[in-house]
Formats: structure tokens, sequence, C-alpha cells
């Protein structure tokens, strides 16, 4: 951006500054317009007896301490104290597993056990969710703050600068791994991507039309402090019911109790618990074009092999984000996961623990053929 300014005239430097702050504009005026809307929405459901009320948990259920899913542990980061659990031999190849919003570490418990004969797995608390520190101000979830933070945290664990790790993410985890491996791609080895569209195509996605702004117009109400925190706890976090009513209908039942439910409502219970996730959307640059350009695919393909996986049945995620995704990595391969929503390492975890297996044994054959089946759909 400096340097492109540089380039410019004085008129040309003064042109895009107004432009920037023009967007600004916009992005806030919608953050106001959304959040009133939402508000005058929710004056019918205050007058209404009988809602729920949050209710802050206090007792965490036993699923969360069994020894099954693995080892507790804490590290210091940068002035950070990171929780993660860990199962598998260290002697084995790290799996390191980066959740989604509305998760936490939990959120890879059948990864923690199906994949542990045979790798390390590591499950950590990204900052701000479960265990691991929660600062309040959104200056420390910035990209740069996170992806350093990882860093250092992947090379505390390894004991050997020769050894490489296996990156899976999910979602907003997915969208960091996205990132990470921008970044230091020398730090691993395969690159795995659940329901995580590029960083790019996602936020391209987002502002693609006003049909779309408006369908995620709660991204723009993260703009303001405290509301969208508060209101994820309405109803006794009817967010948490909402997300096990839509993996319900598709998950494979051997995966589903209601302890997982109780897990995640005692996690999520307080509303600090809310502020370090909604801070990750209130650094989105959704007002700055700069980041959905086309021209930045061609500066940033990560030479790793990768992984897609996404459910058939995935309201969040596209074929067709998928494919467009495609053009960021030199070779990759897709699965597509029968009976399984935006979370198909929870609502079939047998199938996607398989498919991962497969996937680090270098079936390059099975990459080549489901390479050229996805560029046929772009």
């Amino acid at each position: 951006m400096l340097t492109s300014l540089l380039r410019m005239g004085l008129w040309g430097q003064i042109i895009v500054l107004i432009m920037e702050v023009l967007r600004e504009v916009q992005v806030q005026s919608l953050c106001i317009l959304f959040t009133g809307w939402r508000m005058v929405g929710s004056i019918p459901k205050m007058l209404r007896v009988g809602g729920k009320e949050s209710v802050v948990r206090e007792n965490p259920p036993a699923c969360l301490s069994d020894p099954m899913l693995g080892r507790h542990l804490y590290v210091k980061v940068k002035d950070t104290k990171y929780h993660y659990v860990e199962s598998g031999s260290r002697r084995h190849d790290m799996v390191l597993c980066l959740h989604d919003f509305t998760d936490f570490w939990y959120g890879w418990r059948k990864q923690l056990r199906g994949l542990s004969a045979s790798y390390w797995v590591v499950a950590p608390d990204l900052k701000g969710f479960g265990d691991t520190e929660k600062p309040f101000l959104a200056k420390h979830y910035t990209d740069e703050v996170i992806l350093e933070e990882l860093k250092t945290f992947i090379e505390v664990l390894l004991d050997s600068s020769d050894k490489r790790v296996i990156l899976v993410g999910h979602g907003l985890g997915g969208q960091i791994a996205w990132k990470l491996a921008e970044k230091y791609p020398d730090l691993f080895s395969k690159l795995i991507l659940i329901s995580a569209p590029h960083p790019i195509i996602w936020l391209r996605n987002v502002l693609r039309s006003w049909r779309s702004i408006y369908e995620n117009r709660w991204l723009y109400e993260c703009r303001l402090p405290w509301l969208p925190e508060k209101s994820l706890l309405e109803n006794d976090l009817e967010i948490i019911d909402k997300k096990f009513r839509k993996s319900g209908s598709v998950m494979d039942l051997s995966s589903y109790s209601n302890f997982d439910k109780e897990a995640y409502k005692y996690t999520f219970s307080r509303q600090q618990d809310w502020q370090g996730p909604v801070n990750y959307f209130r650094n989105l640059p959704l007002g700055n074009s700069s980041q959905t350009n086309q021209e930045k695919i061609k500066s940033q393909v990560i030479e790793l092999d990768t992984l897609f996986l996404v459910g058939n049945i995935d309201p969040q995620v596209s074929l067709e984000m998928v494919s467009k995704s495609a053009e960021f990595v030199s070779k990759f391969a897709v699965k597509i996961v029968n009976m399984a929503g935006h979370s198909p390492h929870q609502e079939q975890p047998e199938v996607v623990n398989q498919f991962i297996n497969q996937f680090v044994k270098g079936d390059v054959s099975y990459m080549t053929r489901w390479a050229s089946k996805l560029h046929q759909l772009g």
C-alpha cells in the first residue's frame, strides 16, 4: 500500500485516501444500521414473558476432563498463556488442529482419539477461546499478532527445527491456517482445510452483493463494542442450541451427546468468553478493497500439498468457493463428505479421519484425479 502511494502523485494519493475514508464511513454506517435494525427487532422478544435467561455455568462437565481425549497442557507464548490438549506420541508427526468460531479444543475430540495412534495430535484453544488467555482489546487479535504467536507456539512444542507440521483448520481456524501457511510455509508439510475457503475468496463472497452483505450483517455489527457479545448470550446461548440442531440432523449419532452441548455452554457462558472470538471479526477489513484483489492470487501460491474437505450440505461453503480457493495452492485434492454440514470432522468423524490418513500418506494419484475434476467445475 505504502509503495503504491509513493509511486503516485500528490493528487493520486489524496484520491486514494479519500476513497479509503469513504469505504470506512460506509462500513460504520452499515454497522449502525444493522445494529439498530437488530435492536428494534428484539423489542417484541423483550416484551414477551418466559424467555430464557443466560446461565453462567460454574462446573465443567466431566467430558472436558476425559483422560481418553488427551493431556491438558499450557505454554506461555509472548505473554499469552495458551491451553492445548495433546494425544499420541511426540515421536510422531504433529497434526495441529485449529478450531472454528463457536468452538474450542473439544471440537477435535474425535481426531484426538481417532488419529493419535499414528500422529501427535495437538488441539489448542485459540487466543480468546476456552482456557487460553482472553485479552480484551481487538488489537491483540490482528493477523500479525495471532500468526506470530502461533508460529512461536509451534516452535516451542517442536524439539527440532527439522520437523514439519501437518496443519488442519476448520472455519475461522481454517482461515488462520491459510495465513500461517502463506507466511511460514517451511513450518508445514501438509495443509488440510475443513469448510474453509481462502480468506480472500471468503471475504469476496461476503462483499459480492448487497444481498450477501445483508445476509452477513452480523460481521458489521461486530464493529460495535459489547452488544455483539451480549447478543450471543441470548436465550441461554441459543447459538449453541442452533449449532447442535443443525449438526444433529446429519451427525453420526455415535458422535453426539448432550454432554457435548453442555461442554460448549459451559465454555461460552460468560460475556468475556465471547470477547476474544468476536474480536477476530472486528478486525476484518470490510472496507479494504485491496484484500479482495485478484492480483494477490498470483503472488501467494502456497507450495504445499493441500486437502479441501467440505460437507455436501454445508450452507456456508460452496464448491465454487473451494474451486476458486484452489488457485492459491500449487497441488490440491478435494473430498466431499456425504451427510455432513459445516463441521464434517464432528458430524462424520470416521470418514474425515480416514480421508486425513489417506492424504497424509501421500496418495498422489488421488490428488491428481480430484484436482482435474475440480478444475472442470471452474
